[in-house]
């Protein structure tokens, strides 16, 4: 088919490009020779980096001590007896494992108030240790082997306070031999934000054993140069991470700055390239905050811990203050007294950086003070896997879809094709409003049709009008007339709707009492079911405001206006 794939009522997601580059690399470096060199060159001593500073959670702590892990959106045993042993249990999800055997849940034990916390992180390593010591293709991945590597580290001050004195011995020999896999898995198929994930943990093992002598010193050069060459380039110039993902600006952010502090553990000089990559995602995160505090949600995102932003920005050290847009991902926001806009007026992310992307293209979102009021559906970690596909659609984005079908195709591997190209912004100010005007040509190819999107907010933010036109390309005709549109506005759960005015308007009522109005000219309005998507660990009905119409050969246009009601 030339173009985007109309969306169906069913699919499955084959791995995407990046995970099957990690499965072959995987593969070349299993081979029983790989098995047997595993483990030499064991250090003889070890230095702790910087302790992890990041706070836990003292409930999923106490849940732990009680033997169980909750962990992206499932909760299982973490009973380490002969015949259950918890790290390749059967039945469990990819992602749980993925959580268990990563070993992030050490802070939460940590932190849980109780002293016996210590002892069970250690039963629970040696456990790991004994039973999974040796490569295996189910617990050596390279995003656990990366995220293990790190929390190991980190915690091992916290660790040998309740370990025996053989504990470091064991701990340092597995240490070493999971740093070897991974240096190994780290020469192929890095993409995206595995690659920071991957060279900090390489970075952490190397800082360890730099007492070991020259080839530690040497490996941690090479780590430090290859995460300072690649952050230049994978983090924007305008600070947005090459996925164009809110919750990978968190993460990415994270890891540079654990980065930043185990080199300055070990007095080693931070590459400018690492400061100023750590410089230009903070701003960037303060522009995905609405006003509740939370993250917009695009490209795979959900709103994300309010208190672990605040600190995350906290320990950037960065005090600047969120961009009006970013020219190089194309996002935009308006802010206009107690009401905020973010619109996704860029490109799709590139080959290799798609295989989570949305088909969002034009989608916008909008708060008001710290309430939200349209949404795009958003996706957390752990959703059923049907859902995390449907979330890719356009269809699950405030933006306008034509013939139900994706404005940029999500192929059956994961990664997007025939996308949204040529995608247009123009801004503009006038006494205190502000206007975008935006465009992109994903129903081209397929339809002969370019949507194009105009929103204007006044001065006081108490009115946001926007007018949708869907047009042949350069003045011509639409060349596959009559298809259908649906102009959809997804609204928050919170948010409750009502048509009026015998249907030409409907009514929202925010928590506060606040209420907001839309109506619209050139097409039909209504309501309809929808879900959200964005609170981590749950799936919350809402509604969705739907303009509908069709596409004459002279092209069509939907004007509507989202006014604030008074009083």
């Amino acid at each position: 088919m030339a173009g985007s794939r109309p969306v169906r009522s069913s699919a499955t997601q084959a791995p995407g490009l990046t995970d099957r580059l990690a499965q072959w690399g995987q593969a070349l470096v299993s081979t029983p020779l790989q098995l047997l060199t595993i483990g030499q060159r064991t250090p003889g001593s070890f230095f702790a980096v910087a302790p992890d500073s990041w706070p836990g959670d003292a409930v999923s702590g106490q849940r732990l001590l009680a033997g169980s892990l909750a962990a992206c959106g499932e909760v299982g045993s973490i009973a380490t007896g002969d015949h259950d042993p918890p790290w390749q249990r059967p039945g469990a999800s990819e992602l749980w494992l993925g959580a268990l055997n990563g070993f992030g849940w050490l802070r939460d034990l940590r932190d849980c108030g109780d002293p016996a916390g210590a002892a069970l992180a250690v039963r629970l390593i040696d456990d790991w240790i004994e039973r999974e010591g040796r490569w295996s293709a189910a617990t050596w991945k390279r995003d656990m082997l990366a995220s293990r590597i790190a929390e190991w580290i980190r915690h091992y001050d916290w660790l040998a306070t309740a370990a025996d004195p053989t504990f470091a011995a064991r701990f340092v020999h597995s240490l070493a031999r999971q740093r070897l896999h991974l240096k190994r898995l780290s020469r192929t198929g890095l993409a995206g934000h595995a690659t920071v994930a991957t060279l900090k943990a390489m970075i952490f093992a190397d800082v360890a054993f730099l007492r070991e002598g020259q080839m530690y010193e040497k490996s941690l050069e090479q780590a430090v140069s290859r995460l300072g060459r690649f952050v230049k380039r994978y983090v924007l110039h305008d600070g947005v991470v090459a996925e164009r993902a809110p919750h990978l600006q968190v993460e990415v952010l994270r890891h540079l700055i654990d980065v930043r502090a185990a080199l300055a553990s070990a007095e080693h000089k931070v590459p400018a390239e690492i400061g100023a990559a750590i410089d230009r995602l903070a701003p960037m995160l303060r522009f995905f905050r609405h006003g509740d505090g939370g993250l917009a949600l695009f490209n795979g995102t959900w709103e994300g811990s309010r208190a672990m932003i605040d600190l995350v920005l906290a320990r950037s050290g960065s005090g600047e203050g969120a961009p009006a847009m970013a020219l190089a991902s194309g996002f935009q926001r308006l802010t206009a007294g107690t009401s905020l806009v973010i619109a996704d007026a860029g490109s799709p992310p590139g080959r290799g950086m798609d295989d989570d992307a949305h088909a969002g293209t034009l989608s916008f979102e909008m708060s008001a003070a710290h309430e939200r009021l349209i949404v795009n559906c958003g996706v957390f970690p752990g959703a059923p896997r049907e859902w995390r596909h449907f979330m890719r659609f356009t269809a699950a984005h405030s933006t306008a879809v034509v013939d139900d079908t994706n404005s940029s195709e999500i192929t059956d591997h994961g990664a997007l094709e025939y996308r949204a190209g040529n995608v247009l912004v123009d801004r503009a100010e006038d006494q205190g409003a502000q206007w975008l005007d935006m465009s992109h040509d994903g129903y081209r190819s397929l339809f002969g049709i370019i949507h194009r999107r105009r929103l204007w907010l006044s001065p006081d933010g108490g009115d946001l009008r926007g007018e949708d036109m869907f047009t042949g390309p350069e003045g011509r005709p639409v060349t596959t007339p009559d298809k259908r549109f649906i102009v959809r506005f997804h609204l928050h759960p919170a948010v409750k709707a009502t048509l009026a005015q015998s249907g030409q308007a409907v009514l929202m009522r925010l928590p506060s009492g606040r209420g907001w109005r839309l109506r619209a000219s050139g097409a039909g309005i209504g309501l309809a079911e929808s879900i959200y998507l964005g609170e981590e660990g749950r799936q919350r009905r809402t509604e969705q405001i739907v303009l509908v119409g069709h596409v004459p050969a002279e092209g069509a246009a939907v004007k509507w206006a989202l006014t604030r009601m008074e009083g």
